[in-house]
C-alpha cells in the first residue's frame, strides 16, 4: 500500500473532500434568489384571505352607521267611510280622504347599542385580518426554510456522490492490482446507488415543499433559486432564554396579540348583546299624525271641516318570563362561552410558548454538541477508518460505515439549524408579532408596510 504512491495520494485527496465539514456561510446572493423576506411580502400581497376579512370589516362599519338610524317613517294613504249605496264622496259627513305619517321609536338605547356592537365587531374583524397576516407569514417561513433544508441536503448528497465515484475508481484500480477484494468494489458501487436513491428522495421532498410554498406565492416558488445561507431570525427579546419561561410574563406579552384582541372584542360585543336584550323590557313607541279631507256641505250650507288626528302607540311588555328573561339569559350565556374561549386560547398560547421555548433550548444544546464534538469526532473517525483501511488494518465495510455516519451527522446538523429557525419563527408569531396597519385603498391593494 505504501509503495503505491499515486493511489495513496489520490485516496487522501478524496478523503479530504468527502469528509469535509460543510457550513453554509456565503456572503452574497444572486439577484434571482428568493429571500425569506421577499417570499413573505409576496405571500401577503397575494393573499385573498386578508382582503376578504378587511372587506367584511369595512362592510360591518357601514352597517354600524346604518343601524344607528331610526326606522323609515310610514306613509299612510286611504279613504274612509265611503257610502256603499252611491260611493259619492260628498254624500256623508264622515267620508274623508286620509293622509298620514307613522314613525316608530326602538326600545330604550337600542340604536346606540347596535351601533357600538357593530363597530366592535368591525374592529374584531380587523384583528382577524392581522392574525391572518401573522399566520401567512408563519406558514411561508416554515415552507421556505423546509425548501432550504432539502436544498442543503441535496448539495451534501451530490458532493458525496461525486466523491464516491472517485472512491469507486480508486477501489477498482486497487482491485486491478490485487490490493483489495472484489467485494470492496461491489460495496462501493452499492453505496453509490444508495446515494442516488437518497438524492432522488431529497429532490422529491424539496419539490413537495416548493409546491406547498406555491400555495402562498404562486409559480415563483417553483422557478426561483434559494440562497445558500440561512437567514437571521432573532430570539424575541422579552422571552427569557429558559426552558420554563414565567407564565405571568407570557400572559403579559401576548395580551395584545391580534388573535386574543379579536376574542376580547367578541366578548365586548356579547356584552352589548346583553344590554340589547335588556332593552326589550322597555316599551316600543310609535307616533302617527293623520290629516282627513272632507267634501260637501253642512246642513247650514257651510263647508265641512277637515280632520286632524294624532296617535301614540306603546307596546306593553307585561309578560316577560318567557321572552325577555330568556333573551337576557341566552345573551349572558353566550358571553360566558366567549370568555371561556378567550381563556382557553390564552392557556393554549402559554402552553405553546413554553413548549417552543423548551424545544428551542434543547435544539440549541444539540447544535452545541454537534459544533463542539460530534462533527469533528465523526470526521476524525472516518479519517482513522480510511487510514486503517490503507494500512490493511480495517476492512472496506468499516470505512463505509464511518463515512455514512459522518454524512448522517452532517444532515442532522443541517436539520437542527433549520429547526431552530422554525422554532424562532413560531415564537415570533406568538410574542414578537408585528403587523402593518392593514386597510383597503382599492379592491386590489393592501396598505401598510410589514415591519
Amino acid at each position: 500500500m505504501k509503495g503505491y504512491f499515486p493511489t495513496e495520494r489520490h485516496m487522501n485527496a478524496v478523503l479530504g473532500c468527502a469528509l469535509g465539514f460543510l457550513v453554509f456561510t456565503g456572503t452574497t446572493q444572486v439577484a434571482a434568489e428568493l429571500s425569506i423576506e421577499n417570499a413573505q411580502q409576496l405571500a401577503v400581497s397575494k393573499d385573498a384571505g386578508i382582503n376578504q376579512i378587511l372587506y367584511r370589516s369595512n362592510a360591518m362599519k357601514e352597517d354600524a352607521g346604518a343601524s344607528a338610524q331610526l326606522p323609515d317613517p310610514t306613509l299612510v294613504l286611504g279613504a274612509q267611510n265611503f257610502p256603499t249605496d252611491t260611493f259619492k264622496f260628498d254624500q256623508e259627513p264622515m267620508t274623508q280622504l286620509k293622509v298620514g305619517l307613522r314613525q316608530m321609536f326602538p326600545q330604550g338605547n337600542t340604536l346606540s347599542l347596535q351601533e357600538m356592537k357593530m363597530n366592535i365587531m368591525a374592529s374584531s374583524m380587523k384583528s382577524m385580518a392581522q392574525t391572518r397576516y401573522l399566520n401567512v407569514t408563519r406558514m411561508v417561513r416554515k415552507n421556505w426554510l423546509e425548501v432550504l433544508y432539502w436544498q442543503h441536503a441535496q448539495d451534501i448528497i451530490e458532493e458525496d456522490k461525486a466523491l464516491f465515484n472517485q472512491l469507486i475508481d480508486v477501489t477498482r484500480s486497487l482491485y486491478s492490482i490485487g490490493k483489495v477484494q472484489q467485494q470492496d468494489v461491489l460495496r462501493a458501487e452499492l453505496e453509490s446507488s444508495r446515494l442516488d436513491e437518497k438524492l432522488i428522495k431529497a429532490i422529491r421532498q424539496g419539490e413537495t415543499e416548493r409546491a406547498g410554498l406555491a400555495r402562498w406565492i404562486g409559480r415563483t416558488a417553483m422557478t426561483e433559486s434559494w440562497p445558500s445561507i440561512l437567514p437571521i431570525l432573532l430570539m424575541p427579546k422579552d422571552i427569557v432564554s429558559s426552558k420554563n419561561p414565567d407564565e405571568a410574563l407570557i400572559i403579559a406579552l401576548i395580551a395584545e396579540h391580534p388573535e386574543l384582541v379579536s376574542l376580547q372584542q367578541d366578548v365586548a360585543a356579547a356584552e352589548r348583546d346583553i344590554k340589547l336584550a335588556k332593552q326589550k323590557y322597555q316599551p316600543l313607541w310609535g307616533v302617527e299624525l293623520n290629516y282627513g279631507y272632507r267634501g260637501g256641505k253642512n246642513m247650514d250650507g257651510s263647508d265641512r271641516s277637515d280632520f286632524v288626528s294624532a296617535m301614540v302607540n306603546v307596546s306593553l311588555p307585561l309578560f316577560t318570563t318567557q321572552r325577555q328573561d330568556r333573551s337576557v339569559k341566552s345573551a349572558t350565556l353566550r358571553k360566558e362561552a366567549l370568555k371561556s374561549s378567550y381563556q382557553d386560547k390564552v392557556y393554549e398560547m402559554v402552553g405553546m410558548i413554553q413548549t417552543l421555548s423548551r424545544r428551542l433550548m434543547q435544539t440549541e444544546e444539540q447544535l452545541q454538541l454537534f459544533e463542539q464534538s460530534i462533527l469533528s469526532k465523526a470526521r476524525l473517525q472516518a479519517e482513522a477508518s480510511l487510514n486503517a483501511y490503507q494500512a490493511d488494518a480495517a476492512d472496506f465495510a468499516e470505512v463505509m460505515r464511518a463515512f455514512l455516519r459522518e454524512q448522517k451527522d452532517r444532515l442532522d446538523y443541517e436539520r437542527l439549524r433549520v429547526t431552530r429557525l422554525q422554532l424562532l419563527s413560531e415564537l415570533q408569531y406568538y410574542v414578537s408579532f408585528q403587523t402593518p396597519k392593514l386597510g383597503l385603498t382599492d379592491p386590489t391593494k393592501i396598505t401598510g408596510v410589514s415591519q
